[in-house]
């Protein structure tokens, strides 16, 4: 019995993953263009950050000799600030818009999967940003409870949490009476009793959109050694950082290791494209586990039209006991 539970499991799950996988790549375009800013300005951002700060330190110390007043390094980091904020606030309304997208996209899928076209992308936004509150407190209630089973001795829990909760989204996207307490909690219950399924259909979703998709564009870059183009510049920033004291000290901890610009700064670019991909399959994972919510949904509501009739059943059939009863008196 439980070896039939775990193979209907496992198909159900492939099923799902197969049908998200085309809705998927049929609305590829859109789903670009809504995530285009919310990814690329994460990276923008923090390029203009880095930017900034890398030709201002550049710079410093000519500025200083020509002109005294820079010699004050209350001054020089306020200049730094002031220089680095326009990368900043593109970062921030990135991620803000990227954090949306999180719980928006869930909205977007229940259309697809309900067999209506994707049209106003922005009024699905919406939608959430009119809960932002709401949304903000949900948001930080996950992020403390991963935060709290983040500790190593803890990771088995962890991966146990992640799986009751990776519905807690589409809860609180699709229902939008629910409060952020009641979206986790609810989302919880919706997996109790479909844990293999879900655990089975995170995992799929977790090799595809997270190693298997990224390696691959990885590896792109490193064949077509546009990886080296890309880090070129970063290594520039790099090498303005202390790496030959941080090796002196490997090698004062006999680590037989050595710290090579170069190295990082490849490392640096492939972490970035990594991200973006990851990011961009983003919608992928919610189409697969908004038609896991739909379904467990359906089968819930069945189940308590079942519990109904049967109830109602019941009633009737002891309300005509009692009548018959009543009649013999």
């Amino acid at each position: 019995m439980a070896k039939k539970d775990s193979s209907n499991a496992f198909v159900g799950a492939v099923k799902i993953f197969g049908n998200g996988l085309k809705l998927y790549f049929l609305n590829f375009e859109k789903f670009f263009k809504y995530l285009a800013f919310p990814v690329f300005g994460q990276i923008i951002g923090i390029t203009l950050i880095f930017a900034a700060s890398y030709i201002f330190t550049l710079h410093v110390s000519t500025l200083t000799t020509k002109s005294p007043i820079f010699d004050n390094i209350p001054l020089v980091f306020f200049i730094l600030a002031l220089l680095t904020l326009p990368g900043f606030f593109i970062f921030c309304k990135a991620f803000w818009d990227y954090l949306i997208a999180m719980a928006a996209l869930n909205s977007m899928a229940s259309t697809l999967l309900e067999g209506s076209k994707l049209e106003d992308l922005g009024m699905h936004a919406e939608l959430i940003k009119r809960r932002s509150g709401s949304y903000i407190l949900f948001l930080l209630l996950i992020s403390l409870i991963y935060l709290v089973l983040s500790f190593p001795i803890l990771w088995g829990l962890l991966a146990v949490v992640f799986v009751y909760m990776a519905l807690c989204f589409q809860v609180f996207a699709l229902e939008e009476e629910k409060s952020a307490f009641a979206a986790i909690k609810s989302g919880i219950n919706h997996v109790k009793f479909n844990f293999l399924k879900t655990a089975i259909l995170l995992i799929i979703l977790g090799i595809f959109t997270y190693w298997l998709i990224p390696g691959l564009i990885c590896w792109g870059f490193n064949t077509g050694n546009l990886t080296g183009f890309f880090s070129y510049p970063v290594e520039q920033y790099i090498k303005l950082l202390p790496i030959n004291d941080f090796n002196n000290l490997l090698a004062e901890s006999h680590i037989p290791y050595t710290l090579k610009s170069y190295t990082i700064s490849q490392e640096i670019v492939l972490l970035v494209v990594s991200f973006a991909v990851t990011a961009f399959a983003l919608p992928l994972r919610c189409i697969c586990c908004t038609e896991l919510y739909k379904e467990i949904n359906k089968r819930n509501y069945a189940g308590k039209i079942a519990a109904e009739k049967l109830a109602n059943r019941a009633k009737n059939s002891t309300s005509k006991k009692r009548h018959i009863e009543d009649d013999e008196d």
